[in-house]
């Protein structure tokens, strides 16, 4: 009879040893899900608050953006073989000594470029842009944030100031990192006279959408 009562709490023991088991397992499990939740919604560059807010409006030539304005540009995807609109928009323009400093940082750090100093009269100037890959066909790869760009006249012509005229190329200075989604940082350098104001950036493909703006004063 003893020896059933002894039987009897060493098995309750187990038993209540294997519950405590339990409920650490399945606490554990619940943490692990938590956190892989977690690390799989940081994803995006921004909130999809605030994404959803977004609403791209088409531009020209004779009716450009202003800085902050969101538009449509294309993009080519390498995972469809083709071009895909996107969400584009130019929030802040900069040149003088840190625009300068920025140039040589990038050319220094990649070797596509080589630096070079603004011609007589000219200065480097830097537009810093977003886009939204959201919806841009990224595939298995991802996709960088670079973007096709043109500086120009108003009239989509070579910059014309003070009686003579520019022709001006632009510089992807991306991060150069792929991404799947979420509203990513990319900047343009291009070389342009000293003081003018007075031309149209376009973002996007030539020959398919684009987005268009006016700089205004650099700041």
């Amino acid at each position: 009879m003893e020896k059933k009562k002894i039987f009897a709490v060493i098995t309750a023991v187990m038993m209540l040893a294997m519950l405590c088991g339990c409920g650490d397992e399945e606490k554990d499990t619940e943490s692990s899900k938590q956190e892989s939740s977690a690390a799989s919604t940081d994803t995006s560059g921004e909130s999809s608050g605030e994404v959803s807010k977004i609403h791209p409006t088409s531009s020209s030539l004779a009716s450009p953006l202003s800085l902050e304005e969101w538009g449509k540009a294309a993009k080519y995807s390498a995972d469809r073989s083709e071009y895909a609109t996107v969400p584009v928009r130019i929030v802040r323009i900069y040149s003088g000594n840190q625009a300068e400093k920025e140039v040589k940082r990038f050319t220094s750090a990649d070797e596509t470029y080589t630096y070079k100093a603004p011609d007589i009269g000219c200065q480097w100037v830097i537009a810093d842009y977003e886009i939204n890959l959201d919806s841009f066909p990224a595939g298995k790869a991802g996709a960088d944030a670079s973007v096709s760009s043109f500086v120009t006249a108003a009239d989509g012509s070579n910059i014309e100031y003070k009686g003579k005229k520019y022709a001006v190329y632009t510089m992807n200075i991306t991060d150069g990192e792929y991404y799947y989604e979420g509203i990513r940082k990319g900047s343009i350098a291009y070389e342009i006279p000293t003081g003018c104001t007075d031309y149209i950036i376009t973002l996007g493909e030539y020959d398919e959408q684009q987005a268009f703006y006016t700089p205004g004063s650099d700041k």
